[in-house]
């Protein structure tokens, strides 16, 4: 890096150049002259450290030189000179900001150490704006690594509100940083049930190395996330701030739990390969053992002996056939059979479910309520099967009502894109969030005398159709089940509406 340039500015040439020598022994270049035009070209093409300027010049003052030399020395500095001092040109000088006003005549050396001080003001500047440079450059790149990363960065100030917000975040949570910026983290975050531990986590993160934790990050939009968050590290800046790294394993985790669904539906197939032909030959013997034994009773004399046996007779035929429909559903389950995907009108399928059900809602005190079924699309599917998908749905939402008052289940659909998706929405007590998570796991069931395969066998057909089925809270309290299904081929490519509920 080269030296150190001064600029002369001085009309009397003698003086000029011997205020060059002095910087030449000081191994300071220096170039003058007496023009301040001129001096504002030397200027202009760069280079300058350091202007000594005459007040009065022959075409322009010191003064309005400087005025127009200031924008173009970026970190240079400026002395005045002057033989005619008055208050007014020291007044404006300090005005000006100059770094020194000096009178004519001056020691030599005088001039040489002012002019060192002021060049090493400018070096110090000019090593602060690198720096600066620097560190901004360093910012940037380290908020482009924050943005760039698949991961949630956010950071904390020491009362919990929010300073750091990445790329990330805004796509996971649905808040924009300009909304989420100060903001309490916990409140903001995480679920009611998760706030209490998340707090003491953090707590514990701004002393200590805490392990990582699991908990429930709520979005804008009210849907649930498990977040996996590591130890924060603390950055100390011109304040300090806690940063929370989270890793979003909410698919992870359900990628995990459909092998590990896949893998118990294998043992069960292998299971229920070996039991099933051990299981209905007994069970067919002992119904034709009842036969007998019914029609045996049925010839007694003794009216109250037949009917005993009769209604025993009855008891035990009931609970075989629960036995042979509980083998079925084992069945059906573990090794459902490959079936053609073909155009269905699904709306004649859902209203003969409901023409079928309508009375066993009527003796619970249950309406159903199926909205515009004539005007929805055919999709393709399995007839058969999807009846078994809507049975098994409707059944379900009747019981979940029969402690109601004049309930409503209301089905509806609706269509998007190239898929239709069917509504069945009841207004019951409704589930909790654990239930919800866990109703498609085989043999999950809550109730008494429920098997727990209704609702995976219907997540399983729903699968095969290449389709999907969720179920989450009603806007209104119940239950609210949406089953997704492609449409058939000749109307996935239309754009054209239809009524919805």
């Amino acid at each position: 890096m080269s030296g150190p340039r001064v600029l002369v500015v001085e009309d009397n040439l003698d003086l000029a150049e011997n205020i060059r020598e002095l910087f030449a022994d000081e191994d300071i270049e220096a170039i003058s002259t007496s023009s301040g035009l001129e001096a504002l070209e030397l200027v202009r093409a760069g280079g300058i450290d350091l202007a000594i300027i005459d007040v009065r010049l022959p075409d322009i003052t010191g003064i309005e030189l400087h005025a127009r030399l200031r924008p173009r020395l970026d970190a240079g500095e400026v002395i005045f000179m002057t033989g005619n001092a008055t208050l007014d040109t020291a007044i404006a000088a300090v005005r000006a900001g100059v770094f020194a006003y000096v009178q004519k005549p001056f020691h030599p050396m005088d001039l040489v150490a002012l002019a060192k001080r002021a060049l090493e003001q400018v070096s110090l500047r000019r090593e602060r704006e690198v720096l600066a440079h620097d560190l901004a450059r360093s910012e940037k790149l380290h908020r482009g690594v924050v943005d760039a990363v698949e991961t949630l960065i956010i950071g904390l100030d020491p009362e919990g509100r929010i300073h750091v917000w990445n790329r990330c975040a805004v796509a996971t949570t649905g808040w924009d940083a300009s909304e989420a910026i100060g903001m309490d983290a916990v409140e903001t975050l995480f679920e009611e049930g998760d706030r209490a531990v998340a707090r003491e986590w953090i707590s514990l993160a701004w002393s200590t190395k805490p392990e990582e934790i699991e908990l429930h990050l709520m979005t804008r939009q009210g849907a649930r996330r498990t977040v996996r968050w590591s130890q924060a590290t603390v950055i100390t800046n011109s304040h300090t701030i806690l940063l929370l790294v989270g890793l979003d394993v909410t698919e992870r985790l359900a990628l995990e739990q459909r092998a590990a669904d896949a893998e118990a539906m294998a043992s069960l197939a292998t299971l229920t390969a070996g039991l099933a032909h051990e299981i209905r030959n007994p069970l067919n013997a002992a119904i034709l053992q009842l036969e007998l034994l019914s029609r045996v009773g049925g010839r007694l004399e003794d009216e109250a002996a037949r009917k005993r046996i009769g209604e025993s007779v009855g008891l035990v035929k009931t609970e075989i056939r629960r036995l042979s429909k509980l083998l079925e559903e084992f069945l059906s389950l573990a090794r459902p059979r490959a079936f053609d995907l073909y155009p269905v009108e699904i709306g004649r399928v859902v209203e003969h479910v409901v023409t079928m059900q309508g009375p066993v809602a009527e003796a619970a005190g249950v309406s159903i309520n199926a909205v515009a079924l004539d005007t929805w699309p055919a999709i393709l599917g399995d007839q058969s099967k999807l009846a078994q998908v809507f049975i098994n749905l409707i059944v379900n939402a009747i019981d979940a009502m029969r402690d109601s008052v004049d309930g409503t289940i209301t089905l509806s659909a609706d269509r998007r894109g190239e898929h239709l998706v069917v509504r069945v929405e009841d207004e019951g007590p409704g589930m909790p969030e654990d239930v919800r998570c866990q109703v498609f796991r085989p043999f999950f069931s809550t109730k008494e005398q429920g098997t727990g395969l209704g609702l995976p066998i219907v997540k399983r057909i729903i699968d095969l159709h290449r389709g999907e089925i969720s179920i989450a809270a009603g806007p209104r309290g119940g239950t609210v089940v949406e089953v997704c299904l492609r449409l058939a081929p000749e109307l996935a490519g239309e754009s054209g509406e239809f009524a919805r509920g």
